[in-house]
């Protein structure tokens, strides 16, 4: 919750206090993975990004293999991509990320560290999918349902394409980064 404390997924919360729906918990030395409860359409990054037609290959991953934990990707495109930190507007998904907890009202430990998910990230999201749903549900949060959702991760097969993950039947896709309102964007955030 927004207050710091943990309810079970059998719990109901009260209604605007929840900040967070806890997907996959710490273990093998990896903190544990929450959801913010608010997701919304959006590009990648626009047709004018630096990102738009840049080979990210830092960026690179599948639900398998190659890039796994997007808590560095924000460092991670703006070392890739020199008007990422003076025009962040140009990146509306990764913006989004950066700034959901202020547009959702979190402050405190709260306030920072939530970032755009990694392919392997949204993956997990997808194996937990019925019970995150019912969660997400339960406090008034938006459900991945069969929605598809924007990965922080380049496709390697072409410079001005994204990753991205169905929910409907939880395969990876790709397609333009700068594709608006078509898209879903989940901002994720590690918990201790």
């Amino acid at each position: 919750l927004k207050d710091g404390t943990i309810l079970s997924k059998d719990e109901t919360p009260e209604s605007d206090t929840v900040a967070a729906v806890i997907v996959r918990a710490a273990a093998d030395g990896k903190p544990a993975l929450g959801i913010g409860i608010v997701h919304k359409k959006m590009a990648w990054c626009t047709e004018s990004a630096t990102g738009y037609n840049t080979d990210i290959t830092a960026l690179q991953g599948h639900s398998t293999s190659g890039y796994m934990d997007g808590s560095d990707g924000w460092e991670k495109l703006k070392e890739a991509c020199s008007d990422a930190a003076s025009n962040p507007e140009n990146y509306p998904a990764w913006n989004y990320s950066l700034t959901y907890a202020k547009t959702n009202g979190l402050t405190g430990d709260l306030a920072e560290g939530w970032y755009l998910p990694t392919v392997a990230e949204l993956d997990t999201i997808y194996q937990n999918k019925t019970v995150v749903d019912a969660s997400l549900s339960k406090a008034g949060g938006s459900t991945f349902g069969k929605n598809v959702y924007w990965s922080c991760c380049q496709e390697p097969s072409g410079n001005s394409y994204a990753r991205l993950l169905n929910f409907n039947y939880g395969y990876v896709d790709y397609n333009g980064k700068n594709l608006n309102g078509s898209y879903y964007v989940c901002s994720v955030r590690a918990f201790n």
